[in-house]
């Protein structure tokens, strides 16, 4: 068992901010074809990534972990290093974050945690490990900031990278409940990538909005670069839909709204700006009719239904406007939560 002994003064990360900005990507398998999420979808714009994360384990109780797809992962992995691509699993908290607060907050735990990891970032196949802890209360931020600057002792010492998946603020307190239990300032010292997910500004549980509009984002990442070093500061942005009508909230991708928009005549308004500043988001609305049900007595059936919906989405200009506010701070790069049915034009923006 891993004894969990800090460094006084952890070794600095070796990232540099020379090198060409990181272009990455979130993946998770789907139910439907788990082997095309992971690998074909890479496989199609393989010149563009030069660094992607799959969703690859799950965090147990006792601190072990669980390999959410070893097949598809295996595949991706040797298409990865085949192509120039960093590798960098991404270890994953369900939405009950209760087991990751006992496991930080107990040596024991913590210590069988930081190895079951170690034993993952040991592979010659793994550039990297991404660690996704969320929905921890505030009262959990000393220990989270201990359990990775632990780790990041142990994978530093390896040679590899640490990424921490953080939830976006944009002041150190700024009333969002889950996103204080990150230290933006610890946190920058001892991990070489802060991934910011700056997206959710609106969730699906409001009424229509833009998710994250261009101001926001711009507001989380120039708090971010404020208080960790520009090179390890990393976006995230969002590639998929809400549609608000329907009896739920629905997520899509820009595909599945094509496929709406042309169904049932949808219509379109780009939203360039705000009050507050530039947007990039597109509203499309459209109406599902719905045939009537009708009893053996026709004469008595109820009326057509008319079911209005409104989607808000991105497309390629959202991510023109994002690269601009990753070259204006000079951030270390880029990660899209997730590839899969995205605009094909947002690859000419990287390109």
């Amino acid at each position: 068992m891993l004894v969990g002994v800090v460094a006084a003064d952890p070794p600095q990360p070796q990232i540099t901010s020379t090198r060409r900005p990181i272009i990455g990507a979130w993946l998770r398998s789907g139910t439907r074809d788990p082997l095309r999420q992971l690998v074909v979808i890479v496989a199609t714009r393989f010149k563009s990534y030069n660094e992607i994360s799959a969703f690859s384990y799950t965090v147990e109780r006792d601190g072990s972990l669980t390999a959410n797809d070893p097949v598809s992962d295996g595949v991706l992995i040797d298409f990865a290093r085949a192509n120039n691509i960093r590798v960098v699993p991404t270890v994953s908290s369900t939405w009950d974050s209760t087991h990751i607060v006992t496991i930080l907050k107990s040596p024991t735990l913590r210590a069988r945690h930081i190895e079951a990891i170690m034993q993952i970032a040991r592979s010659p196949l793994i550039d990297g490990i991404d660690i996704d802890y969320e929905n921890l209360p505030p009262s959990s931020r000393q220990a989270f900031t201990d359990f990775i600057t632990q780790l990041a002792f142990h994978i530093h010492n390896e040679g590899k990278t640490l990424s921490v998946t953080v939830m976006p603020k944009v002041r150190e307190n700024d009333g969002s409940t889950f996103a204080a239990v990150y230290d933006y300032v610890a946190l920058g010292q001892v991990a070489d990538q802060i991934r910011v997910m700056a997206y959710e500004y609106h969730g699906k549980n409001g009424g229509p909005a833009p998710n994250a509009p261009i101001w926001w984002v711009r507001q989380v990442m120039s708090y971010t670069v404020s208080v960790v070093p520009s090179e390890k500061a990393i976006m995230g942005i969002h590639l998929y839909a809400y549609d608000w009508g329907g009896s739920e909230t629905t997520a899509m991708w820009w595909g599945d709204v094509q496929a709406l928009k042309e169904k049932h005549g949808g219509v379109d308004r780009y939203i360039e700006t705000d009050e507050r500043g530039t947007v990039g988001e597109i509203e499309m609305t459209y109406t599902i009719t719905r045939s009537p049900l009708c009893p053996l007595a026709f004469f008595d059936c109820a009326p057509y239904s008319r079911e209005k919906h409104t989607v808000y989405y991105v497309d390629a200009r959202y991510v023109a406007e994002a690269w601009k506010i990753l070259k204006e701070l000079q951030l270390g790069g880029l990660v899209m939560w997730r590839p899969g049915g995205e605009d094909p034009a947002i690859w000419d923006v990287f390109n």
